[in-house]
Parts: C-alpha cells; sequence; structure tokens
C-alpha cells in the first residue's frame, strides 16, 4: 500500500493508496493549522482501515511552494519514516500537481497561483523561463480538484520522483517564511 501526503496547500489530504486506487482518504478543508491535526487524521485513517505504518511501502508527499508549516510536518513525517524503515519515498513539487491538473482539463498551464499564506499568492509562470513572484492574495489562487486527482491517480503518480537519498530532500520555499505576525 502507499501513502499519499499533501500538507503544503490550504487543506490537509491524507490517502490510502491500493493497485493505483485510492481505498481511504481524509480531507480536512482550509486547515490553517496542519501541525495539530496531522497526527490525529493520520492515525485515525490507519484505524479505519485496521492498518499501521509497516502496511505502508511507498509515501507521495509534496515539497511546496505553499504553506511553511505544512509543508515541513509532511516531510518530516514522510523522512523519519523512510529514514527507519524500507519505504520508499516519492516527491514532487506542489506546482506540478496543478500543471498535470490543468493540462488534465486542457486549461493553459503556463501559469498557476498558489496560496502562500493569508497575504500572498505565488505567481509561478512555467514558460521557457521559469519564475515565481509573490502577488497579492486576492482569494484568486487554483484551488486543487482532489475528486479529479482521485480518478486520474496513475496520471499524477507518474510526476512524482522516488528520492533515493532522504536526508538530500528539501522543501522548495520560494520566498523567507513569515513566522509571527506580519
Amino acid at each position: 500500500m502507499e501513502l499519499f501526503v499533501e500538507t503544503s496547500l490550504s487543506d490537509l489530504y491524507l490517502a490510502i493508496i491500493k493497485n493505483n486506487k485510492i481505498i481511504d482518504k481524509i480531507c480536512e478543508k482550509d486547515l490553517v493549522k496542519k501541525t495539530d491535526e496531522f497526527y490525529l487524521k493520520l492515525n485515525l485513517l490507519f484505524e479505519r482501515n485496521k492498518i499501521d505504518i509497516d502496511s505502508i511501502n511507498e509515501i507521495y508527499i509534496t515539497l511546496g511552494p505553499g504553506s511553511f508549516s505544512g509543508a515541513r510536518i509532511g516531510l518530516l513525517f514522510a523522512r523519519t519514516i523512510c529514514q527507519i524503515s524500507n519505504k520508499k519515498l516519492f516527491i514532487v513539487p506542489t506546482y506540478k500537481l496543478f500543471e498535470m491538473q490543468k493540462k488534465i482539463l486542457k486549461q493553459d498551464f503556463n501559469q498557476i497561483k498558489i496560496k502562500a499564506n493569508k497575504y500572498n499568492n505565488y505567481l509561478i509562470k512555467l514558460n521557457s523561463n521559469f519564475s515565481c513572484e509573490l502577488v497579492e492574495n486576492n482569494n484568486d489562487f487554483d484551488k486543487f480538484d482532489y475528486q479529479l486527482f482521485e480518478k486520474k491517480l496513475p496520471k499524477y503518480k507518474n510526476i512524482f520522483t522516488q528520492c533515493l537519498d532522504v536526508n538530500e530532500v528539501e522543501l522548495l520555499y520560494l520566498h523567507e517564511p513569515q513566522i509571527g505576525g506580519k
């Protein structure tokens, strides 16, 4: 079985995958403090399916950009589990999920907006000269379609890369993280 962990976007999304199908998931919409809920929801998911971490062979995570604390909790969990076991880690920048989503929906995928915090969005341009800038958050950021993800799971899984050295994985921060008040 595999575990998909998405913590860098506004939502907390955890899914158990078997034979390229989501067998169970938890999606907490617009969860600000993912660090408070991550392990509670993960344990709930495992309990509901009568499994434990030993049942998982592969872990899929996104590396940001997005929520600073959210991205960290996902990576720290996956890195720790993979360091103490023989589990495989697969990684992808978060904007690649949106690029795939837009390709599937036949939309322009050269520009993606990801919520950075309540004040800013990342404006990512994927043309020949990749660029990223912080722009004001006018609630016009792209939303990830989890139902499409679940329906087209094999396509999404193909964009992930296996990480051979978990100690070398770094989150994708495209600006200095804001800790505390503005």
